[in-house]
This record gives structure tokens, sequence and C-alpha cells, in this order.
């Protein structure tokens, strides 16, 4: 369930940190963790959405662009 896999994104790794804003590419919709109660994140809040970035997980409020909460190597 939390295996590493073969994923890669378009785009360069970065590790964000909770409160800075972050290109609508770094979190469309192919990004989102859609059954978050599966890997037992927290619920997201309204407005917001887990979202797999390399092997990390960030919770992004999709109408800002801030990043609200980050789990490094969670696919690790």
């Amino acid at each position: 369930l939390y295996s590493r896999g073969n994923w890669r994104a378009p785009f360069r790794y970065n590790a964000w940190r909770p409160g800075v804003r972050i290109a609508p590419v770094y979190f469309g919709q192919r990004y989102w963790i859609n059954d978050p109660w599966r890997y037992r994140l927290p619920p997201a809040r309204a407005n917001a959405r887990w979202v797999r970035h390399y092997n990390d997980v960030i919770l992004v409020d999709y109408r800002r662009g801030i990043v609200l909460d980050v789990m490094r190597n969670f696919y690790w």
C-alpha cells in the first residue's frame, strides 16, 4: 500500500514547507490523493487536498495554492 513505486513528476523535486505558495502545476488533479483514509492521512479541510509530490505528501489549499502541511518520505 505504501510501496515506493516508480513515480516521477514532470518537474523537479522541491522540499516544500507549510505556509509557502506553490504554482498550480504542483497540485493539479492528477496528483490528488483521492482516498486519503486508505493511507491513514488526516481528513483534509474544506478547499484542501492531499497531494503526492515525489515521496512526500503535502496538504494544499487548492484555491490559494498555500501548503498547509507536509509529510516527508511518506512513500519511502
